[in-house]
């Protein structure tokens, strides 16, 4: 599963984690991202915020199983 972090305005990626192992920290948190960039996305300068649950997007890959829970 791949966890992407972008900024809400222009849409650069801010941080890519693509698999365990990759990094000795694991997967940052927005709070950490946000420090990394001194709040501000280095590409347009907009604040960089904590995402609210509804803006939290999930989309499968091409040709991922999905199963339903009841």
């Amino acid at each position: 599963m791949v966890v992407r972090y972008t900024c809400k305005k222009c849409g650069f990626e801010l941080y890519r984690f693509e698999k365990v192992g990759q990094d000795f920290y694991g997967v940052r948190t927005p709070s950490e991202i946000r420090s990394i960039y001194g709040g501000r996305c280095p590409k347009c300068g907009h604040a960089i915020e904590t995402p609210t649950l509804s803006e939290i997007g999930v989309t499968l890959r091409k040709g991922a199983k999905t199963t339903l829970m009841a």
